[in-house]
C-alpha cells in the first residue's frame, strides 16, 4: 500500500502543476487583453468626436446636399445640351468642348480642431497605458519564475509516473508530457505575446 503513495503524491503534483501553468497562461492573456482595452479605448474617443461633429454639422449637410442637387442639374443640363449639339452640329460642338466646361465646386468646410476635453482624455490614456505596460512585464517577471517552478514539478511528475507507474496509462502520460511542452512549458506563446505587447501602441490624432 505504502508503495503506491509515490505515484499518487506524483499524480496530485504534476495536477496542481499543470494547474499553476495554465492559470499563469490565462493571467498573462487577461493582462494582454486589458493593455488592448485600454489602447482601443483611444478609437472610442475618436469615434464620439466623430458621431458629435456629425450631429453638428447635421444641418450644414443637408444644405450641403440640396446646393449637390442644383450642381447635378446644371451638368445634367449641360450633358443634355452637348449630346443634342453633337448630333446636330459637330463642329459646333467640337469648337464648345475647347470652352472646358467645369461645374462650380462646393466650398470645403473647415474641419475644427479637436476640444481640450478630449486631448486631456487622450493624455490620461496615454499615462493608464504606459502604467498597465510596465505592470505586464512586471508581472510576467513574477509569473516566469512561478512558471519554471511548476514546470519542473509537471515535467518531474510525469517522468516519474512515466518510469514508475508500470500499471498506468503511460501514452496518457506521454501525451500530457508533449501538450504541456508545446503549450505550457515551451517559449512560443509566451514569447509571442510579451513580443505583441512590446509593440503594442494606442493611436492618436
Amino acid at each position: 500500500m505504502n508503495s503506491k503513495r509515490p505515484i499518487v503524491g506524483a499524480k496530485v503534483l504534476t495536477m496542481l502543476a499543470f494547474l499553476v501553468l495554465l492559470s499563469t497562461t490565462y493571467m498573462l492573456r487577461g493582462e494582454a487583453l486589458t493593455l488592448s482595452r485600454i489602447g482601443f479605448s483611444t478609437d472610442k474617443a475618436k469615434a464620439d468626436l466623430e458621431h458629435q461633429r456629425v450631429l453638428e454639422t447635421y444641418p450644414d449637410q443637408v444644405k450641403r446636399y440640396e446646393v449637390a442637387m442644383k450642381n447635378y442639374e446644371l451638368q445634367l443640363k449641360h450633358y443634355e445640351e452637348m449630346l443634342e449639339l453633337y448630333g446636330r452640329d459637330y463642329k459646333s460642338y467640337v469648337a464648345k468642348m475647347q470652352d472646358k466646361y467645369a461645374p462650380p465646386q462646393l466650398p470645403q468646410r473647415p474641419e475644427p480642431s479637436p476640444p481640450a476635453e478630449l486631448e486631456q482624455r487622450m493624455a490620461e490614456i496615454q499615462v493608464e497605458f504606459r502604467q498597465q505596460k510596465f505592470h505586464y512585464f512586471q508581472m510576467t517577471t513574477t509569473l516566469n519564475w512561478v512558471s519554471w517552478m511548476a514546470s519542473l514539478a509537471l515535467v518531474g511528475g510525469l517522468l516519474y509516473l512515466l518510469m514508475f507507474d508500470l500499471e498506468g496509462q503511460r501514452v496518457f502520460y506521454g501525451v500530457v508530457l508533449v501538450v504541456s511542452f508545446v503549450f505550457l512549458i515551451g517559449p512560443a506563446w509566451q514569447t509571442l505575446l510579451t513580443g505583441i505587447v512590446g509593440i503594442l501602441q494606442p493611436e492618436w490624432f
